[in-house]
């Protein structure tokens, strides 16, 4: 391996100033012209804003930039095992690490079900209510508000006890539950679970994101204590302890203005309309119950480093609220752009696609946690693309400091047309930059991760361990060693039918694989790790056929674990099912329950199904699939939300089903 290449790719280009005639910068010329402003001489591949003036020119150069091809922006085809469940008899939201709390758009504490309505796509990707989308709700709420529910483990039900109405037009994307609160993140747009719609950056242009929190002390009578929106579109979302997290985009709207400026008319256009708006017209506001103040502080942002990255009329911001303190934030941004964040519990890391004639990148910001605030760290572009949305975050884990990253780099004119990388990524000791400390495929182990063609899906990164699926026509379930960070290489592989989705660790020697079986159904499999070298599968489950799915494949949430009940782990699956027998075809739509025997010894280890809960069937619905599940285990008790409602069983009679409630 290349040393010096791995620790000098990402230098950045050292700058004395940029040239740029942009008025409203600051100073003029002897023929009155914009004098430059100088760029503060860069630090990693984002430097710090020395001065709002530099901020505004970074920002109003993205809209007089004239890209090509080459620069536009363009559409383009873990945790320990008890991860996910709370202290106590009952499980909580999973959850990639341990101790980051992840939003969902149902919440359970032990007490109280909080049930937020589902999103729609409809017309123009508004989020309306959903009885405005026609759909049936028999609860005693309408759907457009947050439902509030008591439990009762011991007797299998629960009871509505309040509501959060929400008024027309607002969707939840996810809520948090701490202490006597409840976080509510709201928008007004939903532009779906994937990353395409990212790409656009004019109809980002005039949304708006925020929060609500409530008093949940007395949950009979939730009393809101912060009402907050925000300019721009909902990135991501954590929650560490008493901060939440919250990562938005904002791309300036004015009127005539031109967005992916290809021309030099329009580059002249747009630096004419530009000279006589302020930097405050720039940035994204944030209004908190009424009161309305820049979201940014300019000289808490950064701005690129390099000549070459100048020029995105886009700000990317990370704002920290305590939960305790909700009308208070810190708020940190960068002037360019932001597709997708893995968060650990030290750090948030930020990625951005780099579209290049040749070659596509992935840019990596760090910034590390700080109390309340944000430090950053350093950045580092590799090779390839690491997620446009959905839950491929676990292509991204943190280890000691170190983080590790699965990329997949696509070369459409090659026969060959994906390789998948490993890239180990540390901070610089002498400068706020991220090294690239090893690579694999590398020269010294060029063995490719995945046969020809074969694309990347679950991922997880277990301590020194990192297991990748790949699938084209079979599953290769790839074992990586990281036990010494500097040189990973593939320790096994195991080539089984169908491929995984999702990967979950039941204890370091098991590793359990949900996706799709050779027949198009849902496939649940048992793999045994426990010799590296050589992981083996203790069998598999597969439900349906072609045209089944579940959930908890693109979302982890809808995935529930419960370890240690009786000798043995539980978990549970939504299942929509597909089955056709050639004279009848149906869909049944359901939770299935799994346990675990035997983990502690893995050649004995096993996998079994234990039963379903099945709501009753209702005739107005003989097809009906259900389009969000969750599940929540307390003592023996299931709780299963399908859409808004909610139903209970226990995991011993799973066909004796109370409900709805």
């Amino acid at each position: 391996m290349d040393r010096t290449r791995l620790c000098n790719t990402n230098r950045p280009i050292l700058l004395g100033l940029i040239l740029l005639a942009v008025g409203g910068c600051g100073g003029s010329s002897d023929d009155g012209g914009p004098v430059p402003l100088p760029i503060p001489v860069p630090i990693g591949l984002l430097s710090p804003v020395s001065d709002p003036a530099i901020l505004e020119q970074s920002i109003k150069t993205g809209f007089t930039t004239v890209r090509g091809q080459e620069g536009a922006v363009a559409l383009a085809a873990g945790a320990p095992p008890d991860a996910g469940r709370d202290a106590g008899n009952f499980t909580g939201t999973y959850t990639q690490e341990a101790n980051v709390d992840e939003f969902d758009a149902v919440r359970y504490d032990g007490e109280h079900l909080f049930v937020a309505p589902r999103r729609f796509l409809h017309c123009c990707f508004l989020a309306l209510p959903a009885e405005a989308d026609g759909a049936v709700n028999t609860g005693s709420d309408p759907v457009a508000s947050i439902r509030i529910l008591a439990t009762d483990p011991a007797g299998g039900s629960a009871n509505e006890i309040g509501s959060i109405p929400l008024e027309q037009g607002i969707s939840v994307q996810g809520m948090y539950r701490e202490s006597d609160r409840l976080f509510a993140l709201t928008a007004e747009a939903f532009f779906g679970g994937y990353g395409d719609f990212w790409a656009d950056l004019a109809i980002w242009a005039p949304e708006r994101l925020g929060y609500r929190v409530y008093d949940v002390s007395d949950p009979g009578a939730p009393a809101l204590q912060a009402d907050v929106s925000i300019d721009g579109v909902f990135v991501e979302s954590r929650r560490i302890g008493n901060i939440v997290y919250i990562v938005s985009r904002y791309t300036p709207f004015l009127d005539n203005l031109v967005y992916n400026v290809s021309t030099p008319a329009e580059a002249a256009a747009n630096d004419a309309l530009l000279r006589g708006v302020a930097l405050k017209d720039l940035l994204p506001t944030i209004t908190i119950n009424g009161e309305t103040r820049s979201l940014v502080d300019p000289t808490r942002c950064y701005i690129p480093s390099r000549a070459a990255d100048v020029g995105y009329p886009v700000i990317t911001s990370i704002t920290a609220v305590p939960i305790d303190d909700p009308t208070s934030f810190t708020n940190t941004c960068y002037n360019e752009e932001a597709y997708g964040a893995y968060v650990s519990e030290s750090a948030i890391y930020l990625t951005q696609i780099k579209w290049q004639p040749e070659q596509t990148e992935t840019r990596i910001h760090k910034f590390a946690f700080t109390g309340p605030g944000l430090d950053y760290r350093g950045s580092a572009d590799i090779d390839g693309q690491v997620w446009r949305g959905g839950q491929a975050d676990f292509r991204m884990s943190e280890s000691q400091g170190d983080l590790r990253v699965l990329a997949s780099d696509y070369d459409w004119v090659n026969p060959d047309f994906v390789d998948h990388k490993l890239f180990v990524l540390r901070e610089d000791p002498a400068l706020p930059e991220l090294d690239i400390v090893a690579e694999l495929p590398n020269a010294q182990r060029p063995e490719e991760i995945g046969k020809p063609n074969e694309d990347l899906y679950g991922v997880r990164f277990l301590g020194d361990r990192a297991y990748a699926v790949t699938f084209e026509r079979i599953d290769p379930l790839y074992v990586i060693d990281l036990s010494d960070a500097t040189d990973p290489f593939l320790a096994g592989e195991l080539e089984v039918t169908g491929f995984s989705d999702f990967l979950h660790p039941i204890t370091d020697d098991l590793l359990l694989g949900l996706g799709t079986a050779e027949n198009g159904g849902i496939k649940v499999e048992l793999f045994d790790v426990s010799d590296i070298t050589d992981p083996l599968s203790r069998g598999g489950l597969t439900l349906g056929e072609r045209g089944s799915f579940s959930e908890a494949t693109y979302d982890r949430h809808a995935f529930t674990y419960q370890a240690d009940v009786g000798g043995v782990d539980r978990f549970t699956i939504p299942a929509n099912v597909y089955t056709n027998d050639g004279i009848v075809a149906q869909y049944r739509t359901s939770l299935r329950l799994f346990e675990i025997h035997n983990k502690s010894t893995p050649n004995l280890a096993s996998l079994l199904s234990v039963g379903e809960i099945a709501p009753p069937a209702d005739p107005a619905r003989p097809f009906w699939v259900a389009e969000r599940s969750r599940a929540f285990i307390h003592d023996d008790t299931v709780f299963y939300v399908e859409n808004e409602d909610v139903w209970a069983a226990s995991w011993f009679a799973p066909t004796t089903v109370n409900g709805p409630f």
